[in-house]
């Protein structure tokens, strides 16, 4: 990354420079209405800063959404006032951003304390909910992974035990369907084969910027900037066990841990993508060989029919053409450029598709 890509950044993207203290590395905390759970969070990131090596900065961005009461976001704010006085406070009234426009204004308030892009390079933000307690080992083992690798990583975690026999055979259901999602998606050889965990994942600065920083949405923007950072540098898995989410129930955002379970907790069930799916998309990621990427006719006749049914739908062939156009004759620079179009999402939606027509 250059200076002025970075500079540039700062220009569309401005947010208060924090006290870091020359902290390089920033723990990044969203937070709205989390009275009960927010304690116990940043007592576990400072045990954990304890063993950094090196000073870490928090950032609790206090987020009230427009047209609630106030009460709990100021109760808030007097708390870590009060407890936690190191911390750095970023109030957000009146707010429409969701957590993934608090996940940004937190992170790009660490990205703008770097000055350099030699210091941004450096700078390591860790993203963790206001419900989630670390290991005392997560900044001393993702610091050093995080910059040794560049690009983001994702961090092995576990939910907290749930508070009732029938809580914990919900969040150990909804585990294990996550954990089946990502294992079926390495035998597919999917290159998004990776958990997107809104408080299990770091990114280092330069990789943060060159993604386009975070999405601001109000669920799913750990899904989709842990897409970018896939395309725009590269997402690394740091499998030891170091972050515990919360198991709780909870309706605040439309997908995701609380929804789920939720619904495991009043009797419901998961809808799971078929094994036959997943051997679909295995199919035809073995497909996009160079051979086939540097012909859309070869590629096109050795898919199943299946697959071109969902190419097609997409404006793949047409796409493509223009895509190799615009590359050089270099099978790594194809092959990148597919997985790059063929992303996560479209992953998703081609799982979606396949075991529908599976079904039908």
């Amino acid at each position: 990354m250059k200076q002025h890509d970075f500079e540039k950044y700062l220009r569309k993207n401005p947010a208060p420079v924090t006290a870091g203290g020359g902290a390089r590395c920033f723990a990044v905390v969203p937070a709205y209405d989390e009275e009960a759970e927010l304690p116990g969070t940043l007592k576990s990131v400072y045990a954990a800063a304890e063993n950094a090596g090196e000073r870490v900065a928090v950032i609790c961005v206090v987020n009230e959404p427009a047209g609630t009461d106030n009460g709990s976001s100021l109760r808030t704010i007097r708390m870590i006032e009060k407890s936690f006085p190191q911390v750095q406070i970023i109030y957000l009234p009146g707010f429409t951003g969701g957590v993934g426009g608090a996940r940004k204004a937190g992170m790009d308030s660490a990205v703008q304390t770097a000055g350099n892009v030699d210091e941004l390079c450096r700078t390591v933000i860790c993203s963790i909910d206001a419900d989630t307690e670390i290991s005392p080992e997560y900044f001393r083992k993702v610091i050093p992974f995080v910059r040794g690798n560049g690009g983001a990583a994702t961090i092995g975690f576990r939910h907290r035990a749930g508070s009732d026999a029938v809580s914990q055979r919900a969040i150990t259901e909804y585990e294990r369907y996550l954990f089946r999602y990502v294992d079926k998606l390495k035998e597919a050889s999917s290159p998004y084969a990776f958990f997107t965990i809104g408080s299990a994942f770091a990114v280092r600065g330069d990789a943060y910027v060159a993604s386009g920083g975070m999405r601001v949405r109000q669920a799913g923007e750990d899904f989709y900037f842990l897409q970018a950072a896939a395309k725009r540098s590269k997402v690394v898995p740091l499998d030891e066990i170091l972050v515990y989410p919360s198991p709780r129930v909870s309706s605040r955002v439309p997908f995701g841990t609380g929804p789920s379970v939720a619904e495991l907790t009043a009797g419901g069930v998961l809808d799971e993508l078929s094994d036959e799916a997943f051997e679909e998309l295995g199919r035809l990621l073995t497909c996009a060989a160079d051979e086939n990427l540097k012909n859309p006719a070869a590629f096109r006749q050795n898919v199943s029919g299946r697959a071109e049914e969902f190419l097609l739908k997409e404006n793949f062939f047409n796409v493509w053409e223009k895509i190799l156009k615009n590359l050089p004759d270099d099978a790594g620079r194809r092959r990148k450029a597919f997985d790059d179009w063929f992303d996560g999402l479209k992953t998703l939606r081609f799982l979606h598709f396949a075991d529908g027509r599976r079904r039908k």
